[in-house]
């Protein structure tokens, strides 16, 4: 993490107003990932047990202002030690990978025919955003994909990015999920050839949390075709500018548009009042859900300067 007293961040000034802070909801949803990385690793009772009472007595003493992603950032490295594995999500993301390779060439074919390429890239996205261990409800993405390109946003401001990618020098997209990274290649490849001379940069964690990407992975992946892989040193599930290296803070505020992908990173840069912000993700919750107003399963763009 870096220190610069002397730089002001884009929209820190509305940050306390109407960030997502953690609810009671969120601590059982934190322990509810726990439960269910015990059930998909297959951990012996003494594990599971062990596992619980650790992220118990954590949970505990989390600061209840921070965002569910700052308190995932406390919780994961004890669940690591425990385990003796820098990354408990290894296999998950590898499954991951080859699930959403399954799917692949029919997503692309729709994009490739599609009247509206970008629209129909930009709900690909979306529909790869399912990809989520750490999600409080399960949604199937064979089910996904075959409603990706019909179905509605609750909130659709898709039309605002559009429009300023046409006059727009630099894009960040701040990624999310493994997995998802793959659908995301299908968008900035879109992207890439409607905008030839955009600068793209796919800002991605610092180090492996839960089954979100880091730089190893979309390293071996169609990105580097389309887009800069910036490391940015975040080790929340989520990108906080405040916990950025200066790779990773220098892509953020030189960006003069930004695609923020999935909950965690609305959780942490939402109430900023960044007009450069398009938040894209699938509701997975409740507590974003109330947030936004809008239902558990819907599918929304929102504009940070809503």
């Amino acid at each position: 993490m870096i220190s610069s007293p002397q730089r002001k961040l884009h929209g820190a000034v509305n940050i306390e107003g109407s960030i997502v802070r953690m609810q009671p909801a969120c601590m059982v949803c934190l322990m509810n990932q726990i439960l269910r990385l015990t059930e998909l690793r297959e951990c012996d009772r003494g594990c599971a047990m062990a596992l619980l009472k650790e992220s118990a007595r954590i949970l505990e003493k989390v600061d209840t202002d921070h965002t569910p992603p700052e308190a995932a950032a406390i919780l994961y490295p004890a669940i690591s030690r425990i385990l003796g594995e820098d990354d408990p999500y290894r296999g998950i993301k590898e499954w991951s990978v080859r699930n959403a390779g399954e799917v692949l060439p029919r997503v692309r074919k729709r994009i490739e025919e599609a009247e509206d390429p970008l629209g129909a890239a930009l709900r690909a996205a979306v529909a790869g955003n399912v990809i989520d261990f750490a999600a409080q409800r399960r949604f199937g993405l064979d089910e996904e994909i075959e409603t990706a390109f019909s179905v509605p946003f609750a909130i659709d401001e898709c039309e605002g990015f559009r429009t300023r990618l046409q006059t727009a020098r630099r894009l960040a997209v701040i990624a999310d999920n493994v997995g998802e990274h793959l659908f995301d290649a299908l968008l900035l490849e879109t992207v890439h050839r409607l905008h030839p001379d955009l600068s793209i940069d796919y800002l991605v964690r610092g180090r492996p949390i839960i089954n979100d990407i880091d730089a190893e992975t979309a390293r071996h992946s169609p990105i580097p075709r389309f887009a800069r892989i910036v490391d940015t040193g975040v080790d929340t599930p989520a990108f906080l500018p405040e916990r950025a290296n200066a790779a990773g803070l220098e892509a953020y505020e030189e960006a003069d548009l930004i695609l923020s992908k999935g909950m965690g990173n609305y959780e942490c840069l939402e109430g900023r009042g960044d007009e450069r912000i398009f938040f894209l993700f699938k509701v997975k919750c409740e507590v974003v859900a109330a947030h936004t107003g809008t239902c558990p399963g819907d599918w929304v763009c929102i504009h940070g300067s809503r």
